[in-house]
C-alpha cells in the first residue's frame, strides 16, 4: 500500500481469496486490520452451482456480518447469471441477519418459493426457471411466491405481494394470501405477466 500512496496512485481494491472457507475468513479478517483499501471478497475454485452457493454462503456471511467487504464475487462453475443471482441473495441474506445495516439493504426482487412435498401440484421448478431472469430484472421491493399447492400456497405466502399456486390444470393468482384469479395451465405466464406489471 506504500508503494501505491507514493505514486499517488489511490484506485484500488484489494483482494485476498482462497478456496478454504476458515483459510478465506482468516485471511480477510487480517487484511482488513492492515489496510483501509476496500476489500474485494469470495471463495475462489468454490465449485458447481449448489456445492460452490453453499461454499460462498458460509464465507460471505461471516464476513459481511462482522462488515469485512466491500464488494464481492460468487465464483462459480455456473453461468454467470446464476453467480449474480447467488451474490444478490447472500448480500440480502447477510442484510437480514445484520438488521439495520444501510450497507446490506435488502432491495429488488424476492423469490419464496416451496420444495415438493406429496401435496405438490404446481411445477415450482419450471415456472421458477421461466421467470427467475425477468424476476430478479425488475427494480422493485417486492416478494414473489412460487408454491406448489392450493392448500399452503396463499397462507404460507401471504406475505407475497404477489403468488401463484395450483393443482392439474388449475392455477391459482393470488395477492397476499387472497385469491384473486382460478385460471388454466395454460394462461398461467400470460396471466401472471399481466398481474405483475401491475404492482
Amino acid at each position: 500500500m506504500a508503494l501505491f500512496d507514493e505514486f499517488g496512485f489511490t484506485n484500488i481494491l484489494v483482494s485476498m481469496k482462497a478456496s478454504g472457507i476458515a483459510d478465506n475468513i482468516e485471511a480477510n479478517r487480517v487484511l482488513s486490520r492492515l489496510t483501509d483499501a476496500p476489500l474485494h471478497i469470495g471463495v475462489t475454485e468454490a465449485g458447481p452451482l449448489t456445492a460452490g452457493v453453499a461454499r460462498n454462503t458460509a464465507a460471505l456471511l461471516t464476513l459481511l456480518g462482522e462488515g469485512i467487504g466491500d464488494t464481492i464475487r460468487v465464483s462459480l462453475s455456473d453461468t454467470m447469471e446464476n453467480e449474480i443471482i447467488a451474490a444478490r441473495e447472500i448480500v440480502a441474506t447477510a442484510g437480514e441477519l445484520s438488521q439495520g445495516n444501510e450497507r446490506l439493504k435488502n432491495t429488488g426482487v424476492k423469490i419464496v418459493s416451496c420444495p415438493r412435498c406429496g401435496r405438490y401440484g404446481f411445477d415450482t421448478l419450471r415456472f421458477s426457471d421461466r421467470w427467475m431472469s425477468q424476476l430478479y430484472s425488475i427494480d422493485k421491493d417486492i416478494t414473489i411466491a412460487i408454491m406448489g399447492c392450493e392448500v399452503n400456497g396463499p397462507i404460507e405466502a401471504k406475505h407475497a405481494h404477489l403468488g401463484i399456486t395450483g393443482v392439474g390444470d388449475k392455477v391459482l393468482i393470488f395477492k397476499h394470501g387472497k385469491v384473486i384469479k382460478t385460471i388454466t395451465a395454460d394462461q398461467a405466464d400470460k396471466v401472471f405477466k399481466e398481474e405483475l406489471e401491475k404492482l
